[in-house]
């Protein structure tokens, strides 16, 4: 029997002392017409009545409910289901309309145009229109706002300058004419602009921010147009929504309320939905998976990712400054004994930095050492490091730091494990999630294990954050004249091969230079309860509540 809301609360509440993101791009092509806004693929049934609560647990707590402080996938599941930008995503992750009824492109895939659905309102009742979008835009792009995924905005004409604070927020081109248009011009032609809008577009509440300040998205302050309202948010244990009876589509939201639970232990979670007290588990342990298999099986969701798990290596000291220390490293971490015997789920060994399957990119690039046998990278780093001045009487030493939580710290010990192997001694930080990324962006760090979620499907999404302008994304520091340069050349490149060729060469400077170390590519590993209905797997990840239902 499932144990009462109260002590289900406290329960978890005790356990969570700490914390452990196929392309739609095509929609984008430039070119004109209209684009309409019915979208919703998946939907379910119109009703008048929700019912219903929806259980969900991660293993991130969230730092912010701001759109633009976003940086975990906790975040972007509770953002998500409270605001809605122009796009948004269907229960697929594909991009379709949102607040937008309907958008076209100019000629030259320049000049975007999107007509605003009409009433639209706040969550208070106040009217929400373009001017709202506007300010929203500039707030994300303005550098005193720290928006950690500002370089996804960058084909938006001046928005590099703005983020820069070499010209002020009005500069950039998003502009409103009357209360439902707003126009976005473009530096150049991006066919994945409606990916990028579908997660970074959400209009922002300027009176309420400006009231409050940093804290304005508080319960009892937050004003939101998406389809749930914040009803409790306690730091450590739980966020409670309710629905929105003011969002747009709100006839077709079939939930009352979702409460995303923060859990430390993924195996904890497992447990509590085990006792019926969770609906959905967003990460299964590896060492649960076994039993899950044999005794949850359906309600067991494994599915290939959009994300990549990898070392990133803090380039600006040492001993990560000397490249041939960084290619040692790379060599020695044994991809494939994690993938197979640590992980056990579907994740693939990782010898490149953008994820198969991405759009517009048929040829992935790889390391030139990925067919090589273990045996060999192990002699080849001794060699190397050996050159570097390293050997049995001065070994490698360096800190590896992770976030807390059960795969994580698996994750480590088996890396560090590997790394042995080639006389190199890691040694293992774990901190609280968020601390450690902290850290990590304030260059606090020799080697920090991280995981990357495409924002998009299009290549860019991880090739853009290891520019020199990719500032709160670009935690290894690197920095390549060489590679800024051919990555600029690429986004201004219109025709997609064209594009995809010179993101390649892009992306083999990556590889040549190694700022990180890729280990594996991301598998879903899910608990979905029966009684969900709604649910669809999909690569990038995301699930949001609007398109669930509990019987």
């Amino acid at each position: 029997m499932s144990l009462d809301r109260r002590a289900l609360l406290a329960r978890l509440a005790a356990l969570a002392a700490v914390a452990g993101v196929g392309g739609a791009a095509s929609a984008g092509q430039a070119g004109s017409g209209s684009r309409p806004g019915a979208g919703a693929g998946t939907a379910l049934p119109a009703s008048s009545v929700a019912s219903g609560h929806l259980r969900r647990a991660g293993v991130d707590d969230p730092a912010s409910l701001d759109p633009t402080r976003m940086s975990f996938p906790s975040e972007v599941s509770v953002v998500g289901d409270l605001f809605v930008g122009l796009l948004t995503l269907d229960a697929a992750a594909q991009p379709i309309a949102g607040c937008a009824e309907s958008w076209s492109t100019s000629d030259d895939g320049l000049t975007w145009t999107f007509r605003l659905r009409p009433g639209l309102q706040w969550s208070d009742g106040a009217p929400l229109g373009s001017a709202d979008f506007v300010y929203a835009f500039r707030r994300m792009l303005d550098p005193a706002t720290a928006f950690t995924f500002a370089p996804r905005l960058y084909p938006i004409r001046g928005a590099r300058d703005v983020n820069a604070g070499r010209t002020a927020p009005d500069a950039l081109g998003v502009s409103a004419s009357g209360e439902r248009t707003v126009t976005i011009a473009l530096e150049h032609p991006a066919a994945y602009l409606p990916e990028v809008l579908a997660t970074y577009s959400s209009p922002a509440p300027r009176a309420t921010i400006e009231k409050h300040g940093a804290d304005w998205a508080r319960p009892g302050r937050v004003v939101c147009n998406g389809p749930f309202t914040l009803a409790e948010w306690v730091p450590n244990s739980h966020v409670r929504l309710l629905r929105n009876p003011r969002f747009y589509d709100a006839a077709r939201v079939r939930l009352a309320e979702v409460t995303h639970f923060t859990v430390d232990s993924a195996a904890a979670a497992v447990n509590r939905f085990r006792a019926g007290d969770l609906d959905v588990v967003l990460v299964v342990p590896p060492d649960r998976l076994d039993w899950a298999r044999e005794n949850l099986r359906s309600q067991l969701q494994l599915f290939p990712g959009f994300g990549i798990e990898h070392v990133v290596l803090n380039v600006r000291r040492a001993p990560f400054d000397d490249p041939r220390v960084r290619r040692a490293v790379a060599l020695a971490a044994d991809r494939e004994a994690l993938a197979a015997k640590v992980l056990r789920s579907g994740e693939t060994a990782a010898y490149g930095i953008v994820p198969p399957r991405a759009s517009n990119y048929p040829v992935p690039m790889l390391a030139d050492f990925a067919t090589w046998p273990q045996a060999r990278r192990v002699a080849e780093a001794r060699r190397l490091l050996a050159e570097a001045g390293y050997g049995a009487a001065r070994p490698l030493r360096f800190t590896l730091s992770y976030g807390s939580g059960d795969v994580p710290r698996r994750v480590a010990v088996a890396l560090a494990a590997t790394w042995k192997a080639a006389g190199i001694q890691a040694e293992l930080a774990p901190a609280e999630a968020k601390a450690a990324l902290a850290a990590a962006q304030r260059g606090e760090f020799q080697a920090f294990r991280f995981q990357w979620l495409g924002g998009t499907t299009d290549p860019a999404s991880f090739l853009e954050r290891f520019t020199s302008a990719a500032r709160g994304v670009n935690l290894s520091g690197y920095s390549n004249p060489a590679y800024d340069a051919l990555y600029a050349r690429a986004e201004r490149t219109r025709d997609l091969d064209a594009r995809a060729e010179l993101l390649r060469q892009v992306e083999a400077l990556a590889l040549r230079d190694l700022p990180v170390v890729p280990l594996y590519w991301y598998a879903g590993r899910r608990l979905v309860a029966s009684r969900v209905s709604g649910w669809t797997n999909n690569v990038r990840g995301v699930h949001l509540s609007r398109w669930l239902a509990v019987r």
